[in-house]
């Protein structure tokens, strides 16, 4: 049987490379399709490159929030104390965006992905035995 220590490890681990993966595919997918979408519409160059700026910066967001969940989770598997404050922060700004854009966007089960992996960040993030 997994002890507690490995099952929030392997949480954070699923919930970290979720979360990695939607940033390649973003980057990859997204960014230039929506990049295409404003030269298709004839948006302004300096328009252009602003937008593109953010996007690619949610990218590196994405990356480092992923990263720092994947980090902790090896930590937690190395025997090392696990930072609880970051992993909240990051939960929490899925869940809610994930839950957010659902409600006011669209009722789409893409972005309750966001929530969910949101949610696998949150319950790595659980302290073990209710305490």
């Amino acid at each position: 049987m997994l002890t507690e220590v490995r099952r929030r490890a392997a949480f954070l681990m699923v919930g970290g490379g979720a979360i990695l993966a939607s940033a390649v595919l973003h980057a990859m997918v997204n960014v230039p399709h929506l990049r295409d979408d404003l030269l298709e519409i004839g948006a302004r160059p300096r328009l252009l490159a602003a937008v593109s700026l953010v996007l690619y910066f949610s990218v590196i967001a994405m990356v480092a929030f992923g990263s720092l969940v994947l980090a902790t989770s090896i930590a937690m598997l190395r025997g090392r104390p696990a930072p609880a404050a970051p992993l909240w922060v990051t939960a929490g700004a899925y869940v809610a965006f994930g839950l957010v854009a659902f409600a006011m966007v669209s009722p789409s089960v893409h972005f309750l992905g966001y929530a969910a992996m949101g949610g696998l960040v949150a319950i790595g993030a659980a302290p073990a035995g209710g305490r």
